[in-house]
């Protein structure tokens, strides 16, 4: 997906059936303009609502 400059890696499911696959794959094509690719893509969506993080409790850590 996307351009040579700026490529979006896209993975289907190899299992699918071959005529699957390429429906899938023209879905993506036809709908690109639609996936969020990067959180700035992802307007009026406060960063911190989508980015995956795991709090750690350090204070556990530093006792053993």
């Amino acid at each position: 997906m996307g351009i040579n400059a700026n490529p979006q890696m896209v993975k289907i499911n190899a299992w699918l059936e071959t005529s699957k696959m390429m429906e899938v794959e023209q879905m993506l094509k036809e709908f690109k303009d639609v996936f969020a690719w990067t959180y700035k893509d992802l307007k009026g969506i406060p960063p911190k609502l989508t980015q995956h993080r795991i709090d750690l409790d350090t204070t556990i850590l530093l006792a053993h």
